[in-house]
């Protein structure tokens, strides 16, 4: 069997009609759910982009113990497992955080892959350009690749990515079994989009300067037409992508790799639209908005193709799926990798996968849930500590300045118990965890909510006796997670 796993970036469930969502057009969603299992109950696990990825490539959740960051020397990425045995593995991304600082080794044990250039602050172009009138954030390297690089529809990252997915496709269908990952950064941010998807979800014209870049937090000061412009920009991507995201299956079609190849569709989060009065993806509560995320997987001749399964799942989960289904050794879930394969799921030989998730942001609160309540459990400290990471990649960290002229403390196979390798130790100020994060700077204030009887998470039940049995099931998974010791001292447990 071959597996292709594809990934769009900050896809909100409750845009698409395969999860209810209504006035969005995603016919190749739908189609795509017609051929798969349709997962109602996954979620995030590592928060944002790059912890996401590495919770994929590795099966370990990374947040709980670091950042933003590159592989380590312990991890076991998925290409390298399976090229070992023998398959042959390709990456088609346009997902530059792969190969900038922070990010640069995930691509290096495909057998092959192929960089789509120009999304988001990809530093490719050079020759100067003249931003035009704007609101909010407008990277000049965004803005200098699509003046000089982008012509039509076909010329935007998304298209010209999952294009080269299908004809890769096309050129090495026959070279079985193959891992094909497909990284697409769309619809992340900007949320720009030539016609016909810029204007299709406008009710009302926008006559304002260029918007298509909201900064992360919360912004009080945006108009009604400014969110409604938003919004409509953020549903045109999502409808670029589902229609390019047809060109590949169609080579599903065309190809009968529905005969012989697993497909996943996938995100790493959703994103924040003024929901709750949040934009982005802060460090503020992880709200469903963008923890509880859409996942379809179509196995040849699975029973559950074409139905709904509400097991609890998450990101890790898809390191042991793919390789079972790529007839590899599959890691026990107590060892370096904690996912479990949800191949026995997509088989019909169970109903159940994990009782709980644990997910979050590195130095936010962490958050738990069984699928009945999530809770978001704070620091408990004034400062909000303590902060530690653990790496051996310092010399790549980004996002903030590793402290000078402290290092980190350095031991072998105490920091992190489930690897003997030399691990690194930095304890981290409030003000340095804080740049890491992005995080909302609360002390305290724990949420709980049942969503069943509260879906829209809008009535706190936290300080209520159903708060401590959470908080002793967080507290659990943390210990099975093999969280660092402040972690319970920060959160109180």
């Amino acid at each position: 069997m071959n597996v292709v796993c594809l990934l769009l970036d900050s896809l909100n469930r409750h845009f698409l009609s395969a999860y209810g969502g209504t006035g969005v057009h995603t016919p190749n969603l739908d189609r795509l759910a017609s051929r798969a299992c349709t997962f109602d109950s996954n979620f995030v696990g590592s928060l944002p982009c790059m912890p996401a990825r590495r919770d994929l490539w590795t099966g370990r959740q990374e947040f709980l113990h670091r950042p933003w960051g590159s592989l380590e020397p312990w991890d076991d990425p998925l290409p390298r497992r399976v090229k070992k045995g023998g398959v042959l593995t390709q990456l088609v991304t346009d997902h530059y955080h792969l190969f900038e600082r922070g990010g640069e080794n995930y691509h290096i044990d495909f057998d092959g892959f192929e960089f789509i250039r120009g999304h988001e602050n990809d530093p490719w172009e050079t020759r100067a350009v003249e931003l035009p009138p704007h609101v909010d954030n407008l990277f000049p390297r965004y803005w200098r690749n699509v003046v000089h690089h982008i012509r039509g529809e076909a010329d935007f990252m998304a298209p010209r990515t999952l294009q080269a997915t299908a004809d890769w496709l096309a050129g090495n269908h026959a070279q079985s079994p193959f891992f094909l990952m497909v990284d697409e950064f769309d619809p992340h941010e900007p949320f720009h989009v030539p016609p016909p998807y810029d204007t299709m979800y406008e009710e009302t014209p926008y006559d304002g300067p260029l918007f298509i870049w909201p900064r992360y937090g919360r912004h009080p000061e945006y108009t009604p037409a400014q969110i409604a412009h938003i919004r409509a920009q953020y549903a045109g991507k999502v409808t670029m992508a589902d229609t390019w995201l047809g060109k590949v299956l169609d080579q599903f079609d065309r190809l009968k790799l529905w005969d012989n190849t697993a497909l996943i569709v996938m995100t790493d989060h959703g994103h924040f639209l003024g929901d709750h009065g949040w934009w982005g993806k802060p460090g503020c509560p992880q709200y469903d908005t963008i923890a509880h995320t859409p996942l379809f997987i179509h196995l040849p001749g699975g029973p559950r193709n074409g139905q709904r399964c509400g097991a609890l799942t998450t990101t890790v989960d898809l390191y042991p799926t793919i390789l079972e289904l790529l007839g590899q050794p599959v890691p026990a879930p107590d060892g370096i990798a904690t996912g479990h394969s949800l191949a026995p799921l997509l088989r019909g030989e169970t109903n159940q996968a994990r009782d709980g998730v644990l997910y979050g942001w590195f130095g936010c609160r962490v958050n738990y849930t069984d699928g009945r309540c999530t809770y978001h459990r704070a620091a408990v400290r004034p400062d909000r500590g303590p902060v530690a990471m653990y790496s051996l990649r310092w010399s790549t960290a980004p996002w903030w300045e590793l402290p000078e002229p402290r290092a980190a403390r350095m031991t072998h196979g105490a920091f992190l118990p489930w690897t003997d390798h030399a691990v690194g130790r930095m304890e981290l100020t409030t003000d340095e965890f804080a740049r890491t994060s992005n995080q909302e700077p609360v002390v305290g204030e724990h949420l709980l909510f049942d969503l069943q009887a509260d879906p829209r998470q809008e009535h706190n039940l936290a300080g209520t006796a159903r708060e401590r049995e959470y908080a002793d099931r967080l507290a659990a998974a943390l210990h099975s997670a093999h969280a660092p010791p402040e972690q319970y001292l920060r959160l109180g447990l």
